[in-house]
């Protein structure tokens, strides 16, 4: 990460949720920080962390909720200047087939949700897709992925419907299922073996990437498992 001069809100956030490692910068982020004022940017990172950290048992419904009001409210910006909106909609599901990072406390909002649905979970198939992810010594996903070697049908995601192509967890889907926007198409959205595919026109709005930049770095004992290899550490002994 780049080196800028300490501010009080730099100083906070070094002490509140960097510790002793790194901003996770999502996105294109890392890319846009040339241009962006450091006080700026270091005072909107502590207004994410401050809210997010006071919001108690129920951060992450309410962060849920700030990411889906903060997307629409972009999306009308963007309409009011003549672009058009996202073009996902129900049934297009090219991006539910690739590897998914969630938090820990995103997984144990899946496992409730499933619990509460009566929804089940494909733990094998979880187990099957682990095989095509590469990890490192702490469990933590090196970046690598073999993930479309495996059949076609374990490329989708586990909570993807196979009939109306929808999602069965969409309440507690995780933060990069919400951001994870398409442009004109989503025939490209899906990576090939993790690299991003050069057709894809996806919708990078700065203000979700300052958001999951300071919740990952919150989370960062927990993001790089993956969705998978979190609920399977979590599954319950009778499953």
């Amino acid at each position: 990460m780049k080196s800028f001069p300490l501010n009080e809100d730099r100083r906070w956030m070094e002490q509140h949720v960097i510790k002793q490692g790194d901003m996770l910068l999502y996105g294109n982020l890392s890319d846009e920080m040339e241009d962006i004022p450091p006080d700026i940017l270091w005072k909107e990172f502590r207004r994410i962390a401050e809210k997010f950290l006071g919001d108690g048992k129920d951060r992450i419904r309410i962060l849920h909720e700030m990411v889906e009001h903060t997307i629409a409210t972009l999306i009308e910006r963007d309409k009011r200047f003549g672009y058009p909106p996202p073009y996902c909609h129900k049934g297009c599901c090219n991006c539910c087939h690739e590897l998914v990072y969630c938090t820990s406390e995103e997984a144990a909002g899946i496992h409730d949700y499933c619990l509460q649905n009566r929804i089940g979970i494909d733990y094998e198939k979880l187990a099957r897709q682990l095989d095509y992810i590469e990890f490192n010594d702490t469990g933590d996903h090196t970046g690598r992925t073999t993930w479309n070697d495996q059949s076609q049908e374990d490329q989708s995601c586990v909570f993807l419907d196979r009939v109306d192509k929808c999602c069965t967890i969409w309440p507690v889907r995780p933060l990069v299922c919400r951001v994870h926007l398409a442009e004109a198409t989503d025939q490209y959205c899906a990576p090939h073996n993790g690299v991003e595919n050069p057709n894809a026109l996806g919708i990078n709005y700065i203000e979700l990437s300052y958001i999951l930049s300071v919740v990952f770095t919150i989370h960062r004992d927990s993001v790089k498992k993956t969705m998978g290899r979190l609920l399977l550490d979590s599954k319950p002994p009778d499953q």
